[in-house]
């Protein structure tokens, strides 16, 4: 995949008075949690959304009745003279679909619930099988495309990692091969009938798997000879506080950086008017990003040199013992300082410890330092540094490399934070060095920016680049490695933002299992408010909570349902008893 320093160029998709792609900036959406039935209510937070900078309003249909409501609100926005576009969300319910189609300016709909069936029926089937499905998808899904072409109504094909149909996930795992093959199955639908206004998302609950599938999408469709469609960006169940934005901007940002992405929704457990501001934030500190990346006149290639720049690969590298702790090889990421004083800082986490500082056990010099240096005198030193600080010295790099040849740590911290430090680990790639390379945040890439870095990091710890990383901020850095998905040091929650189809109050109930749980290590805990995601989801979480029916919530380990509509005045309770009965409990200290 080549450089993208700008946005990927693709097909306009007019939606209303809007579009999306094409030279138009990255439109900022987000969804209604309220029942589409409770029209007042949901006019009143659509309007909410637009006053503070949404730029497209989804509304959740579960079933006809909720479509056919549609009208109404749709009315009453426009009435308020509010021309903001309104999307519906369909999933299992084709005939919701095209009541949908008679009032909004676009549809979603989902690969894996349109037509087929879920991973609660997932079994062995055939090739003939799979193919009779296949046609299944032409014969249900082809006349819903002629229906929205003759309307001009938009269609979002919207894949999720976490609810993939049974008969992808028999033929190809729980894989972003299976997401991107679910997309293009609907895709061949789409251009059967010459109806090309579609967006596509591949959302997943793990920043890496949806930054991997959209890779492979843009990939696809570019070798393929497909035309460009816009994507629509996003993590599903991301959370809410600090995390739930850090997980969106690894996610969403790693990808914008990259000029992939047309549009986006920052998910979070939170009242969706707070999802606007964030969207908003994401987008201008990306934009300055590629400004930067460009302006440096560095031209690095995504992944670490290799083939495959979708796939995680961590780049190989050599051990080096700084005072009892390992850095690189098959250890952890290591998190520290940069400044020797602040060893001194009192560490209260014992899961989140001061691992590395800098001066202790490896000496740290510049580019500069080193060419001055000289072979001779930089050979005797055994835990080496160079730290890279403008893009001239990327042009030294090969210079740098034959002065050096003993095992060296890397780092490069000038302006192009992203490119600079590819072109580092390509050269590196390149020369067959296993040398370790450090992540240090800039002086204006800090803890006060933690957006922009955690684009940047999830970037490059996504392509394996990466064996310690050096931050003010100890959780900050501990935090991006989780939203990788690289280490776990504190409770991990994935839930919901909540929508039409959510079975209780979902930011009341995750604030609840927060306080009862969120002490526990290593462990992970995913929060659904109903199970057209949930079940999916559970691959990624130990542990699930969800809502099952009104007032019922099912339990799940894993992907496998453990007790099913429980009353929800008891299912903490029986949550903890299956947390205990499997090993992962601590008390509270």
């Amino acid at each position: 995949m080549p450089t993208k320093n700008f946005r990927r160029k693709t097909i306009p998709v007019k939606i209303g008075n809007t579009v999306v792609g094409g030279e138009s900036p990255v439109l900022i959406q987000s969804m209604t949690v309220t029942n589409p039935r409770d029209v007042d209510a949901s006019v009143k937070e659509t309007l909410a959304l637009a006053e503070v900078g949404c730029e497209l309003v989804r509304i959740t249909a579960p079933t006809v009745k909720d479509a056919e409501a549609l009208q109404e609100i749709v009315a009453q926005v426009r009435a308020a003279g509010c021309k903001i576009p309104i999307s519906a969300d369909i999933h299992f319910q084709p005939r919701a679909a095209f009541e949908a189609l008679k009032w909004v300016e676009k549809v979603r709909i989902n690969p894996g619930n349109f037509c087929d069936t879920g991973i609660m029926t997932l079994k062995e089937i055939s090739q003939e099988e799979f193919l009779a499905g296949r046609q299944r998808v032409f014969d249900e899904f082809g006349p819903f495309v002629r229906e929205a072409k003759e309307k001009g109504v938009a269609l979002r094909i919207g894949v999720n990692h976490g609810s993939l149909s049974a008969r992808m996930l028999y033929q190809y795992g729980d894989t972003v091969e299976g997401m991107v093959e679910s997309a293009l199955e609907y895709l061949d639908v789409c251009q059967a009938e010459d109806f090309d206004q579609i967006v596509f998302s591949m959302k997943s609950s793990s920043p890496r798997v949806a930054i991997e599938a959209y890779r492979l999408l843009e990939q696809r469709l570019r070798t393929e000879n497909h035309k460009a469609y816009p994507f629509h960006l996003g993590v599903t169940e991301a959370g809410e506080g600090e995390d739930g934005r850090l997980k969106s901007a690894v996610g969403i940002g790693a990808l914008l950086i990259d000029g992939i992405g047309d549009t986006i929704r920052v998910s979070l457990t939170e009242a969706p008017v707070e999802e606007i501001p964030v969207a908003q934030k994401l987008v201008a500190e990306c934009n300055e990003i590629q400004k930067i990346n460009h302006q440096s006149g560095i031209r690095a290639p995504l992944g670490t040199g290799t083939a495959d720049t979708v796939h995680y690969h961590r780049r190989s590298s050599a051990v080096f013992d700084l005072n009892g702790v390992e850095l690189g090889g098959n250890n952890p990421i290591r998190v520290g300082h940069s400044e020797a004083e602040q060893s001194t800082m009192r560490v209260t986490n014992v899961d989140r410890p001061l691992e590395i500082v800098g001066g202790q056990g490896w000496e740290h010099i510049n580019a500069q330092e080193a060419l001055l240096a000289g072979a001779e005198n930089l050979a005797p030193i055994s835990n080496l540094e160079i730290e890279l600080q403008k893009p001239a010295d990327l042009q030294r790099l090969d210079e740098l490399l034959q002065l050096r040849k003993e095992p060296t740590i890397w780092s490069y911290t000038g302006a192009a934070l992203l490119v600079g430090t590819r072109t580092l680990a390509e050269a590196l790639n390149r020369a067959k060095r296993e040398d370790a390379i450090m992540l240090r945040a800039s002086e204006n890439k800090d803890e006060n920016h933690s957006t922009a870095l955690a684009a940047i990091w999830g970037n490059l710890l996504s392509d394996g680049i990466g064996d310690g990383i050096l931050v003010n901020d100890l959780d900050l850095g501990y935090d991006i490695l989780q939203a990788v998905g690289l280490r776990r040091t504190k409770t991990e929650f994935i839930s919901c933002p909540g929508c039409g189809r959510t079975l209780f109050d979902i930011q009341q109930v995750l604030a609840t299992i927060k306080e009862r749980l969120g002490h526990l290590r290593g462990v992970s805990i995913a929060v659904m408010g109903c199970i057209v995601n949930g079940p999916g989801e559970m691959a990624d979480a130990d542990f699930g909570y969800v809502g099952g029916a009104p007032g019922k919530i099912s339990l799940y380990e894993n992907k496998n349902l453990v007790k099913r509509n429980i009353p929800q005045d008891e299912a903490l309770d029986q949550l903890v008893e299956l947390i205990k009965s499997r090993g992962r409990w601590i008390d509270k200290v």
